[in-house]
């Protein structure tokens, strides 16, 4: 996908199958994040005191390892560049380490349980670092365009948000196609870690690197890792605009199941209200992105901020047991303020790049998109785990497993009353406080599309060697407003 200076247009095939590498960044995710620790609590029977360190330990090793990936891929020197070998070199521990996740086991220890389970997470967190810090930083440099660059990540986000879609709907449909629960569960891991693990094919011979960018040096160390980039005013605002929206979805998502079967008391329909939520926010990226174009990015991510606290406040009023038409409204609803957060600051982020260029003298995505995911990921961990332990705590009550005529069944137990508030609070407080910092610094961040423009005019001359027609005191100006 190498582009000229004349021209940052990008073929709409290569847009296309850059952007499928994203089934497996929205689509894995959704899986964990909707299923996997009902999955624990619920069908391999792991007591919820071990849950809340499963999350914690790997999701901090994840993030560990997120800022060193970074640094890594930028030094990468190949025949391939400097992203690509780990597109390839990915695609079977992809599949590999997802069936390995959803394994049930069945020990009769706790601590050997845990142990498992610990080590599926943190090599499946792995191989995602391996190949997702790669990818995030190539969407940065992939144009220098503005609408471009807004346009191949929209598309890139849509082949989330549908894979995001189809992971809500379909593992449950597989899991209970099968009359033993465990069988069906490694079923839908074989399905998924193909669907998973297939596209890196097409990522790997369609994208090409830009070749204006491969000579740029990396140095690893913890300076350029995690203090640069929080020295820049801009960078600042969008990592908490981004660490708000995720980390509200990371958690929101984990207790949605817990919601729907123990509040709700509506198991069977949580795919579809999960579709529901799905298929609003797919629908409502043209419009967010229509308004990014007329209105600024910042506009949108506020006005979708707004509509995700207004869902989360209702929710937390909706009665125990509600009909499932009222279920469905509210998520949709979710779903249109969830859009923004989710879209917008990944179209963010190329123009961050851009503004580290400014003060650096060079290219540093694979930094600056390694501690973004890194306190995402160290943040979610916490956030994560402390959930789970609420619930603990509260008193949840793990359903007892019946093997009949060898045909393994969950038989559930009630929870109390604790247990039911500590759900509706996660579920409905958690966003309400997150999105209201995020508004906060979305009113902050500098960077409009106008400074953008005279951005990239300054970059392309000091690349050439060729004087702008912007004046020493503009380009002072310019650097005080955005770093």
């Amino acid at each position: 996908m190498s582009v000229g200076r004349e021209s940052e247009k990008i073929p709409l095939l290569n847009k296309i199958f850059f952007g499928s590498g994203d089934i497996f960044g929205g689509g894995a995710f959704n899986i964990i994040n909707f299923f996997y620790a009902i999955f624990l609590t619920d069908v391999v029977g792991l007591d919820m005191v071990f849950v809340a360190p499963v999350f914690l330990v790997g999701k901090i090793w994840d993030a560990i390892t997120d800022p060193f990936m970074g640094s890594i891929t930028d030094r990468t020197r190949s025949r391939f560049g400097r992203r690509r070998p780990y597109f390839l070199a990915g695609i079977g521990l992809v599949f590999i380490s997802f069936m390995i996740l959803w394994y049930p086991v069945d020990f009769d220890s706790q601590a050997a349980k845990f142990l498992y389970i610990l080590f599926a997470y943190l090599f499946f967190n792995t191989v995602v670092t391996m190949i997702m810090i790669p990818y995030q930083a190539m969407a940065a440099e992939i144009s220098l365009d503005y609408n471009e660059r807004t346009s191949v990540n929209s598309i890139r986000l849509l082949f989330s948000l549908v894979s995001s879609l189809a992971c809500a709907l379909v593992p449950m449909m597989i899991v209970n196609s099968f009359e033993d629960i465990r069988t069906g569960y490694i079923a839908m891991s074989v399905v998924f870690g193909l669907i998973f693990s297939l596209p890196w094919i097409g990522v790997f011979a369609f994208t090409k690197e830009r070749k204006d960018f491969s000579s740029v040096e990396a140095n690893l160390n913890l300076k350029s890792m995690f203090v640069e980039p929080l020295k820049l005013k801009s960078f600042r605002y969008l990592l908490v605009m981004f660490l708000t929206a995720y980390l509200g979805m990371d958690i929101v998502s984990m207790i949605f199941a817990y919601y729907m079967k123990y509040y709700i008391e509506k198991p069977n329909a949580l795919p579809l209200v999960l579709g529901a939520l799905l298929i609003v926010e797919i629908l409502f990226i043209p419009v967010y992105a229509f308004l990014a174009k007329k209105k600024g990015k910042t506009f949108s991510f506020i006005l979708g901020s707004f509509v995700w606290i207004v869902g989360s406040v209702a929710i937390f009023f909706v009665p125990q047991n509600a009909s499932l038409p009222v279920v469905f409204f509210l998520a949709g609803f979710v779903g249109a303020g969830v859009s923004a957060a989710a879209v917008i600051p990944h179209t963010i982020f190329g123009d961050v790049t851009d503004v580290g260029e400014l003060a650096y003298g060079q290219r540093r995505e694979g930094n600056f998109s390694g501690l973004i995911t890194f306190t995402r990921k160290f943040a979610s961990g916490i956030a994560v785990a402390l959930a789970t332990f609420i619930l603990g705590v509260a008193g949840y009550v793990n359903p007892e497993r019946v093997v009949e005529d060898g045909v393994t069944k969950m038989i559930e137990k009630p929870q109390g009353a604790a247990v039911l508030l500590s759900i509706r609070l996660i579920i409905a407080l958690v966003p309400v406080i997150l999105m209201t910092f995020g508004i906060i610094a979305a009113k902050k961040y500098p960077l409009d599309s106008e400074s953008h423009r005279r951005l990239i005019e300054y970059l392309n001359g000091k690349r050439h060697n060729e004087k702008t027609t912007m004046s020493d005191e503009e380009v002072d100006e310019l650097k005080r407003r955005l770093i």
